[in-house]
């Protein structure tokens, strides 16, 4: 007996599809021994330093358990730093170091180049990025 088709075309290619994104990034983060999630972290604080915790979750899609071990880690390899919100004491604010910035200014571009190169083997890529942004709420 053959199994019904299933209603819906998108679930399955587009987790496919980041797993294979992921896996692709991966070739490129494994020798500078950091992991995709790492990147996502490093990638997010590039953009703008000094994010609280639960900011740094919500632009990672990590929740809160995971983002402490994977910011214990970059802590550890002096890629990030914390500091106590001097508005807020209660908070504690993410930022990249010195290391960290040179790090993602050297990866960022091969990274760059893999998604390019993953999204120049679609129909209408930059098209397909947007839409997935717009799907994303992003």
């Amino acid at each position: 007996m053959r199994a019904a088709a299933t209603t819906t075309a998108l679930a399955g290619p587009l987790v496919r599809a980041a797993r294979a994104v992921v896996a692709n990034v991966e070739q490129v983060l494994k020798p500078e021994e950091l992991t995709f999630d790492q990147w996502l972290v490093l990638d997010a604080l590039a953009t703008e330093s000094g994010l609280a915790m639960a900011e740094l979750a919500e632009r990672t899609t990590t929740p809160g358990p995971t983002l402490t071990r994977l910011v214990d880690r970059l802590v550890t390899n002096a890629l990030l730093y914390r500091e106590v919100a001097p508005e807020d004491r209660r908070k504690v604010l993410v930022h990249l170091s010195r290391r960290g910035q040179n790090a993602h200014r050297r990866i960022a571009p091969r990274v760059a180049a893999v998604e390019r190169d993953l999204l120049t083997g679609l129909r209408s890529g930059a098209g397909l990025l947007d839409s997935l942004r717009e799907l994303a709420g992003d």
